[in-house]
């Protein structure tokens, strides 16, 4: 069970992903990281967590009925992603990608620049060891569907190459009651 350093400087108020029970600490010490309930075992959870080259991607979401349109089939959802370095050397994140499947099949691609939501195109280094938080909204045009996706992070090789890696953020269910949902994605069917 490690604990890595906050980068942003905010505390975690609910990280429910199972991120090998890893938790931003404002004090550095030990903290225990909230999780969300497992899923069925065909079904998918809104959270999920990835390491891609250690390289850990714990991705939550969230209904946001207040910023969606039911009547115009405009659902919407927050996301709080949390990334940790757990490389020997720091790592920069340099571009986002977010895929998204609505229970009519429709799959949406949104990417760009940087860290992208709440970061917008502002790209984010992180020290070895570091973790930072980010934020923002997905949109499906049904009430279910999935969402996944990757971060491109620019490291250093130990022998001081530099490599791309798209580190991926997991599968999570999207739905409008928070249960578990069905893998959607045209490659799971």
């Amino acid at each position: 069970f490690e604990t890595l350093r906050a980068v942003s400087g905010v505390v975690p108020s609910m990280f429910n992903a199972r991120v090998g029970r890893l938790a931003l600490s404002p004090t550095d010490s030990l903290e225990q990281a909230p999780c969300g309930e497992p899923a069925r075992g065909d079904m998918l959870p809104d959270t999920s967590v990835r390491a891609t080259r250690r390289v850990i991607v714990g991705a939550t979401v969230e209904r946001q009925p207040e910023r969606s349109d039911e009547v115009a089939g405009v659902y919407r959802w927050a996301y709080d992603v949390q990334i940790n370095n757990a490389r020997d050397q720091a790592i920069t994140v340099v571009a986002h990608r977010w895929m998204t499947v609505d229970a009519d099949g429709a799959v949406k691609e949104m990417n760009g620049l940087g860290v992208g939501g709440n970061y917008r195109s502002k790209e984010i280094e992180l020290p070895a060891g570091d973790a930072f938080r980010t934020k923002g909204i997905l949109a499906t045009a049904t009430p279910v569907g999935n969402a996944w996706g990757a971060y491109t992070v620019r490291a250093q090789t130990a022998g001081g190459d530099e490599v791309e890696i798209d580190a991926e953020v997991g599968v999570v269910g999207l739905s409008t009651d928070g249960t578990p949902v069905a893998d959607l994605r045209p490659e799971a069917g």
